[in-house]
């Protein structure tokens, strides 16, 4: 009897250093760069210079801090899961599913793993961010198209967009109000105005060193939307036990202007509250990494703020592997019914 044909999923993340080793950040941080120089002027020898600096510094921070990234160990984890969600699913009208992680700055290489898995029935490519950009699934859509045929890539499909989806943004809510709330159940909430929820998102450049629009899709469009709809869906929630709702952007402040307020422009607000209760939800990342994790010690060190919580990304929240698993299976059938 002839194997089973299987269909490639492929989780794409960006991908970070696993240790504090100078070695392994510089590679990460110089893979990082070259990529974004495909989008964007960055000459070679700031490239290196960046690098260089980058891995410095999170050798001094381990000095203080250990920890190292949990990103990639937790996107093998989100694999891992999905793997078994699917396995479960074991529908007759699907062929098998290989769930593999891959990222765009350390090993395996996305385009690699894409690469290895191109025999495959299918392949359905999931893009590991709620917002998209040129750097992000933009450039793997482009060497896609450079690297397939027109009948090839019939059987390749790319999820994406989940900022816009109403499903994500329902789980998001669920999600944030059983990792945050503390009341016991069927109790009703009381709003606590000195209860203050952050919602952190990916900065995003807004206009380059010369006050022009990038040439580029920098995910301006969609990091706004999403904040705006996060925040106008929190509040009218019943479970909603927060005061305040402020939106904080994550910049990397070089090459121009970057959205607004930074962590640091609300952390100079909040100087003063220190009577407040922070909950910080990193809501523009699917899992957690070097810019979410610390970000709670950061508040507490800069201002006088001594009750903050960092309230963990999706990860492997079982309602989101569903919710991936679902998308992927319904992809799956996309792939199947055009043969």
């Amino acid at each position: 009897m002839p194997s089973k044909e299987k269909i490639a999923v492929i989780l794409a993340a960006h991908g970070e250093a696993e240790t504090n080793l100078f070695k392994e950040n510089y590679r990460v941080t110089r893979q990082t760069l070259a990529h974004a120089s495909l989008v964007m002027p960055i000459p070679a020898l700031l490239q290196r210079t960046i690098a260089v600096s980058s891995s410095l510094k999170k050798i001094i921070r381990a000095r203080t801090d250990p920890r190292s990234s949990p990103q990639n160990r937790i996107t093998r984890e989100q694999a891992a899961a999905l793997q078994h969600y699917l396995d479960a699913s074991a529908f007759q009208d699907l062929p098998d599913f290989e769930v593999h992680a891959a990222f765009s700055a350390s090993p395996p290489y996305a385009e690699s793993v894409i690469e290895e898995t191109r025999d495959c029935s299918g392949q359905i490519i999931i893009s590991m961010a709620p917002v998209d950009s040129s750097l992000s699934c933009g450039l793997l859509c482009s060497w896609l198209k450079s690297s397939r045929s027109p009948g090839e890539l019939g059987n390749v499909r790319v999820l994406s967009r989940f900022w816009a989806d109403e499903q994500l943004h329902r789980l998001y809510l669920d999600h944030l109000f059983q990792s945050g709330g503390d009341k016991p159940k069927d109790q009703p909430v009381l709003r606590d105005e000195g209860r203050l929820l952050l919602l952190l998102f990916h900065g995003t450049l807004v206009s380059n060193e010369n006050g022009e629009v990038p040439p580029f899709r920098t995910g301006l469009e969609g990091t706004l939307g999403f904040a705006e709809r996060l925040g106008n869906l929190i509040p009218g929630d019943s479970r909603n036990p927060y005061g305040r709702i402020m939106t904080v952007y994550l910049n990397h402040d070089v090459g121009g202007t970057w959205t607004t307020p930074s962590f640091s422009e609300i952390c100079a607000q909040l100087q003063k509250e220190s009577s407040l209760r922070v909950d910080l939800f990193a809501c523009g990342y699917f899992s957690d990494g070097n810019e979410t994790i610390r970000r709670a010690d950061e508040l507490r060190s800069s201002t006088s703020v001594q009750d903050a919580v960092l309230i963990p990304c999706l990860n492997t929240a079982p309602e989101f592997i569903a919710y991936l698993g679902d998308r992927v299976i319904r992809a799956a059938r996309q792939i199947t019914r055009l043969r």
